[in-house]
């Protein structure tokens, strides 16, 4: 038994050391490549978090400056990267069959994807930017929270606890918190501010003829599958229509106001004050296109 006893205790402290082992969470670089091993959803991610990373530097700085359009450029690249990526994970590799191209075309991320497309085509117009990066932004933090700082910071480490129970919930609680107004504030956006921005442009010589009526296209569809949109139209209807209803507004800047919303109708095919307020209810819970909770 003497003998057998070092034995012993060699082939259990064997084991222990096996199940200690075991139990060890693995080192970073297996915890890396094992996250790597879905590559779409981590193109995914890089598309969104160059393009926020890109929007803001453009925005804030490299637009000021002399052959500063790289950013502008590269933004725009990184959307096609993310939108592209979830359009093939959704409809698999492009097809040029009826069916493919109409499951397509009813995605939202696929319009999304030809207007960023549209404005590769055309001049840095930095407001064009703002939805995309908007969207991005929520994602890069959806992202980051539920599968980068798992990686970055496992259980051994000795942030785990504050990453876990504070800062974690922290940035879930944002997103839920402030997601619904970034996705409203990207319809009101596109409505109220990148409109009629290309618009009053075009005659500067800044924007394209195209820019604005292709802008008027998308906002069309925008409308047919976005509540949001048609909130926004509603709002802004309801804003002009007490401006230009006042009775020291001239009478041909009224008559001027009534046509042009009269063309606008006809284009859209659709009323928009009395499509917009029934909605109003379901756009805080209707995903936009490139919404996280759309993808």
């Amino acid at each position: 038994m003497s003998a057998s006893s070092p034995a012993a205790a060699a082939a259990a402290a064997a084991d222990t050391a096996a199940n200690a082992q075991s139990q060890a969470p693995p080192p970073l670089t297996a915890r890396i490549s094992k996250m790597a091993m879905s590559l779409q959803l981590i193109l995914w991610f890089l598309g969104h978090a160059i393009t926020v990373f890109q929007s803001t530097y453009y925005i804030a700085y490299s637009r000021f400056l002399s052959g500063g359009g790289r950013g502008y450029w590269k933004a725009l690249w990184a959307v096609l990267l993310s939108y592209g990526v979830i359009l093939i994970k959704a409809h698999g590799i492009p097809q040029i069959k009826r069916a493919y191209l109409q499951r397509a075309w009813m995605d939202e991320n696929t319009q999304y994807l030809l207007l960023a497309l549209m404005w590769l085509s055309s001049r840095p117009v930095w407001v064009t930017l703002l939805p995309f990066a908007v969207f991005s932004f929520f994602h890069t933090i959806n992202y980051t929270r539920a599968e980068i700082l798992p990686v970055l910071v496992p259980q051994t480490s000795p942030l785990h606890s504050t990453i876990t129970n504070k800062v974690a919930p922290a940035m879930r609680k944002f997103s839920q918190t402030y997601q619904p107004h970034g996705l409203r504030l990207v319809a009101y956006l596109e409505v109220w501010l990148i409109m009629p921005y290309l618009t009053l442009f075009v005659l500067t010589g800044t924007v394209s003829l195209f820019a604005p009526v292709l802008f008027a296209i998308f906002l069309r569809f925008r409308f047919f599958f976005s509540p949001l949109t048609r909130e926004a139209f509603g709002e802004l209807q309801r804003r002009l229509d007490g401006l230009f209803e006042n009775p020291r507004m001239p009478p041909w800047a009224a008559a001027f106001y009534r046509r042009g919303v009269e063309l606008v109708v006809r284009f859209g095919d659709v009323n928009v004050s009395k499509q917009a307020g029934p909605q109003q209810k379901a756009a805080a819970a209707t995903p936009a296109a490139g919404t996280p909770s759309a993808r």
